[in-house]
Parts: structure tokens; sequence; C-alpha cells
């Protein structure tokens, strides 16, 4: 959904480059694909012994050391292009997105920041403006407004998800009581089946959006 996101705002954008679509989509998938994930699995076990601490603390630097000199190279590009304001722009940008990083998947803070409207913010939100301004060198109303709404949809996303999680790590569930006293004999996998089909549902129409539009503004 990142992805899609990044696609999004670019297709949004008065001028589009492809260039800088497909480095912002490199940068997106190294830092919060592959970096974002292997640091939350560092201080928070989600698949096992599936990797090593070494393996995971490997999968964190070099991704994360790669998209920050993408970001580096988008900051120089921007600076040639468009002014000294706009490359610092960007790196606020960046060091923004940098700060999401490590404050939502480490938990400091006492986990203030680990929360569903940090992820919102910093998955949907930034990744929609910070690709709109890469491509426009500004930053619209309507980019804004959208940004807000790809936010919704991944704060949709992760109250799903965190729920059907929720429900699938506690005791195996056998009945449901309703006010009335009549009972119902329901497992955890039929509970969770419909908001997993809409969690699935919300990520094919996300990602239909980005590779729709982004197609609309390329052949235009």
């Amino acid at each position: 959904m990142v992805l899609s996101y990044v696609l999004i705002g670019a297709a949004l954008s008065p001028s589009i480059y492809l260039n800088r679509v497909i480095l912002t989509l490199l940068a997106y998938f190294l830092g919060l694909g592959l970096s974002a994930h292997a640091l939350n699995e560092l201080h928070a076990r989600h698949w096992g012994d599936a990797l090593r601490k070494s393996e995971l603390e490997i999968l964190f630097v070099v991704p994360f050391v790669a998209a920050m000199l993408i970001a580096a190279y988008g900051i120089i590009v921007l600076y040639a292009a468009s002014g000294v304001l706009t490359s610092l722009v960007l790196l606020a940008f960046v060091s923004l997105e940098s700060f999401f990083l490590f404050a939502y998947n480490t938990d400091r803070w006492s986990g203030i920041f680990h929360s569903d409207m940090s992820f919102a913010f910093s998955w949907a939100a930034l990744p929609t403006v910070i690709s709109y301004f890469v491509n426009a060198s500004t930053i619209g109303i309507v980019a804004v407004l959208v940004a807000l709404a790809m936010a919704a949809t991944a704060g949709i996303e992760i109250n799903l998800s965190r729920w059907c999680k929720d429900i699938r790590r506690k005791n195996p569930l056998t009945e449901m009581q309703f006010a009335d006293g009549t009972k119902s004999n329901l497992d955890a996998a039929h509970l969770i089946a419909k908001p997993e089909k809409s969690l699935k549902l919300i990520v094919v129409a996300v990602d239909l959006v980005g590779v729709g539009l982004t197609l609309h503004k390329l052949l235009s």
C-alpha cells in the first residue's frame, strides 16, 4: 500500500518525472518495506526464529542506508532544479519519515508514537505528500486532501489488521452469546473471515487506484 500511495501522490502532481517516481518507490521499498519491518522484528518478534538477530540487523541497516543515499540524491536533484528551499523541504520530509521509522518500530517514549494515527500519518499521508512534492516541488491543497484520504484507508487497514490478529492470538473461540441468551457456535476463523476479506479489498482498491492514476498520467 505504501508504494501505491507513492504512485497516487506522483499522479496528482501537475508534472511527473518517471525517474523521480522510480527512485521514490525504491526508497520507500527499502526504507519502509524492508528496514522498518526488520527494525520492528528486532524489538518485537513476530516471525519467530525465521531470521537471526544478525540477519535482521543487516536487513535493517543496509536498506536504510540505501534509502538515505537515494534521499540524498533526490535532495541534490531538487536543489539543482528548484533551489535550496525546495531541497530543504525534502530534507525535512525525509527527516520526519525517518523519525517515525524509528519511533514507531522501537516503541520509544512509552510507545506514544506506536499508534494507529502515527501509522496512518507516516505510512500513508507522508508518502503521498512527499511523492507529490518530489514531482511538483510544491504542496497543493489537493495533495493534502488526498493524503488525508489515504491516511484514512491506512487507518481502516491497521484497525482491521490489529483486530484480526488479536482474535487469532487469543484462546480459541467456541461460541458467542447474545443479550437474549441465545448462543451461536462460532470459531475465530469465521469471526474474522469478513474483516480479513475487507482488509484484502482495501489493499486491492488502493493498489488499483495507484496504478490506474499513474497510467492515466503517463499515457494522457
